[in-house]
C-alpha cells in the first residue's frame, strides 16, 4: 500500500470513528439504551467478588496518569538522548496531551452523570466518555504503532504486540465498568473519541515523517 492510499484510508476510518462517536454522543441516553445500560451495569454489578475486585483496580489503576506520563518520559528519554528522534517523543506527547484536554471538554460538554450502581471504587466528574477507555486506546495504541514503526525486530511480531494491546485497552475498558463507574456506552463512546484521536496522531506522523524526510 502506498503512503497516498494509507493517508486515505486513515482520513476514511477517522471520519467513520466520528459518525459513530456523534451516534453514541445522540443516542446514549435514549430510553432504550439507558435501559441496556442499567441492566449491563445491574448484570456486571453480580461478578464482584474480592479477588476481581483486585484485579480489576490493578487494570484500571495502570492505565492511570502517573503510568501514563510515566512512560511517555520514559520513552521520550530513550528517544531522545539514546536516539537522538524527535518525532515520536513529540507526536507522544500531543497524544496524551490533547486526549486528557479533549476527554475532559467532552465530559463538561456533555454532562452525564456517574452511574449509581454498587461501585468498587469512588470517583467524582461527569461521566461520558470514559476517560480511561478514550486514553488508552489514544495513548497506548499510539505507542505500540510507534513501538512497531522504529524497531525492525519487532516486525514480525507487530500482530502479537496489537493483539495484546488491543487486549489490555479492552481490558481498561471492561473495568469501569466492573467497578461501577462508567456505563458501557461511556466505555464506547471513549473507545470512538480515542480512536479518532489515535488516527489524527498516526496521521501527524507520516506528515512528520514525510516532510522531513523530503
Amino acid at each position: 500500500m502506498t503512503l497516498n492510499n494509507s493517508v486515505k484510508r486513515t482520513f476514511i476510518l477517522i471520519t467513520v470513528f466520528m459518525v459513530l462517536f456523534m451516534m453514541f454522543a445522540y443516542l446514549y441516553h435514549k430510553p432504550f439504551i439507558e435501559a441496556v445500560d442499567v441492566w449491563s451495569m445491574k448484570n456486571v454489578s453480580d461478578l464482584h467478588q474480592s479477588r476481581l475486585n483486585s484485579f480489576f483496580i490493578f487494570i484500571t489503576d495502570a492505565a492511570s496518569r502517573p503510568y501514563q506520563y510515566g512512560v511517555l518520559i520514559f520513552f521520550s528519554v530513550i528517544w531522545l538522548l539514546a536516539e537522538r528522534k524527535w518525532r515520536e517523543p513529540l507526536v507522544l506527547g500531543i497524544c496524551l496531551i490533547g486526549v486528557r484536554y479533549g476527554n475532559h471538554w467532552l465530559k463538561i460538554s456533555f454532562e452525564r452523570i456517574r452511574p449509581e450502581f454498587d461501585r468498587v471504587i469512588e470517583i467524582t466528574g461527569y461521566s461520558f466518555p470514559s476517560g480511561h477507555a478514550m486514553i488508552s486506546l489514544a495513548f497506548f495504541g499510539l505507542l505500540s504503532y510507534l513501538l512497531v514503526q522504529n524497531y525492525s525486530f519487532l516486525q514480525p511480531y507487530k500482530k502479537i504486540i496489537y493483539i495484546i494491546t488491543s487486549l489490555f485497552i479492552f481490558m481498561v475498558g471492561f473495568s469501569r465498568v466492573y467497578l461501577g463507574v462508567h456505563y458501557p456506552t461511556d466505555v464506547f463512546g471513549g473507545f470512538l473519541a480515542g480512536g479518532t484521536w489515535l488516527l489524527v496522531c498516526v496521521l501527524l506522523y507520516k506528515w512528520l515523517k514525510m516532510r522531513w524526510s523530503s
